[in-house]
């Protein structure tokens, strides 16, 4: 009865009382809903809904709304507008002319390539030289062809990136920057920067993560931030181009074609686009269009392309907002200046570090530790009480 009772005692004093400086067991995860993937990381700022950190609206208080948001007086829209979330802007004035839920949350498909080369632009050299991973070769989507092992620019790989929406190139490119986690934060963080408070990213390629969303007023802040990049319009515009041979793996030379040629060679003043698609985000559209000396841009989100293609879609919406009437405008694109300062990457990493410290010295997490511990002190010497009294009455019951 005796071995017993302190072998329960044992049991019960290693549960109780952890040694000290072991970090606190953490809880499990919680499950994904159904068809979701697991999130590769807590969201450490979650998105505000199209608010601001201060919590002002972001880009007017009019453009909060879900439905249509259309200027006094307008004409009627053109049919067979299929996205359920859109924006169309002048990108010079920063004027916002029409919308349909701006700040929706949606699924942003391959048009996030756009916030993938806006942050890693001005941090690769497009001379650099790459060696493309297995991990980056064989990830899923649509593929650019790059050779796991191959040698490769990065201007060979934003050509990837954007003709033919390489998840390979994209994933090459994250690993450039220095991996796909580092990168993934680097691209949330100049996200808060341009104003973009409704989007969080999960992966460099656009694939579905479990949390990943954006908005349509968010992928515009995007795509106007790509247009003032001129790599980015060297990159984009290139009707055909190639990826070098890779004798070493036996791979010759890789024609890619734009495909966003039609949209480019078709309609008059077309200055870039980048379409998308997933199961869960369907069709995604972001370009820009030039009229009258103004850059027009349109993202259209949860799109379909039918009766109309999206860039026919694009193009009408367009077309429909160069006839309203001056000044017309139901919000604004906010600019960086008033959004949050870009952080350099060895600032924002010390910063982070030290705001986020690890579960075993945060001083809430070695209160409850020390707490824990304390009871399992006291609950041991009731145990160790118990087992003394009934040792006694044996021995007297013995005697």
């Amino acid at each position: 009865m005796i071995r017993a009772g302190l072998a329960a005692l044992a049991l019960l004093a290693g549960v109780t009382a952890a040694p000290a400086g072991a970090s606190p067991v953490p809880p499990p995860a919680p499950k994904p809903t159904s068809g979701a993937r697991s999130p590769e990381a807590p969201d450490p700022h979650p998105p505000l809904g199209g608010r601001g950190p201060d919590g002002s609206a972001t880009g007017g208080a009019a453009l909060l709304r879900r439905g249509l948001i259309l200027p006094a007086g307008s004409a009627a829209l053109p049919k067979d507008i299929t996205a359920q979330a859109w924006v169309v802007a002048d990108l010079d004035t920063g004027a916002v002319l029409a919308a349909r839920d701006p700040h929706g949350r949606y699924q942003p498909a391959s048009i996030q390539k756009l916030l993938t080369t806006v942050t890693l632009l001005p941090r690769l050299p497009g001379d650099r030289p790459v060696v493309v991973s297995k991990r980056a070769a064989y990830t899923e989507g649509s593929h650019a062809g790059l050779a796991p092992g191959g040698h490769y620019t990065v201007d060979d790989l934003f050509r990837g990136l954007l003709l033919v929406s390489g998840n390979d190139a994209a994933e090459a490119l994250a690993d450039a920057a220095g991996g796909r986690a580092e990168t993934v934060r680097l691209m949330n963080a100049e996200a808060r920067h341009l104003g973009a408070y409704d989007t969080y990213v999960q992966t460099p390629s656009g694939l579905d993560g479990w949390q990943q969303l954006t908005s349509a007023y968010d992928m515009t802040l995007v795509l106007r931030a790509a247009l003032d990049q001129p790599r980015f319009l060297a990159y984009d515009r290139v009707a055909r181009t190639h990826l070098p041979a890779q004798p070493r793996q036996h791979l010759g030379r890789l024609e890619l074609d734009n495909q966003n040629e039609l949209f480019l060679t078709t309609v008059k003043g077309a200055i870039a686009a980048k379409t998308g698609f997933t199961d869960a985000a369907q069709h995604t559209f972001a370009g820009a269009i030039e009229r009258g000396g103004h850059r027009y841009g349109v993202v259209l989100m949860r799109a379909q392309r039918w009766p109309l293609d999206q860039w026919q879609q694009a193009t009408r919406l367009v077309k429909w907002a160069t006839r309203l009437p001056a000044g017309a405008a139901v919000g604004r694109l906010v600019t960086p200046a008033v959004a949050a300062p870009r952080a350099s990457p060895v600032a924002a990493t010390a910063s982070s570090a030290s705001a986020t410290p690890s579960p075993s010295s945060t001083p809430a997490d070695g209160s409850r530790h020390a707490a824990r511990t304390g009871i399992g002190l006291v609950i041991l010497i009731v145990l160790l009480g118990g087992v003394w009294y009934l040792s006694l009455r044996l021995r007297t019951r013995r005697r």
